[in-house]
């Protein structure tokens, strides 16, 4: 899989420090990785993790600045913020 180089880092940590590297050594659970395949998986080195890489670009850059800013002022990180964002409109949907 073709990997930027932070990306790269990050699954050969994961990979590094995973159970099934280390001891178990099953290809059916690296088959089911994130990092083996991002696109259908059920864990991300054997936690239970979900993955999703955001891009703002172009005019939605200002939008990413005003969640930035927002965050900052709430006192929580960009992650958590958007995470709450979503978790309320989730609920609202429900």
């Amino acid at each position: 899989m073709l990997l930027s180089g932070s990306a790269n880092r990050a699954k050969s940590w994961a990979c590094e420090h995973c159970r099934n590297w280390i001891e178990i050594r099953e290809p059916d659970i690296c088959m089911a990785c994130y990092w083996a395949y991002p696109e259908a998986y059920s864990h991300v080195a054997m936690r239970q993790l979900r993955r999703v890489d955001l891009l703002w670009q172009g005019d939605e850059v200002e939008q990413y600045e005003m969640l930035k800013e927002r965050a900052m002022a709430q006192g929580k990180a960009l992650s958590a913020l958007i995470k709450k964002i979503i978790d309320r409109e989730l609920k609202r949907k429900t």
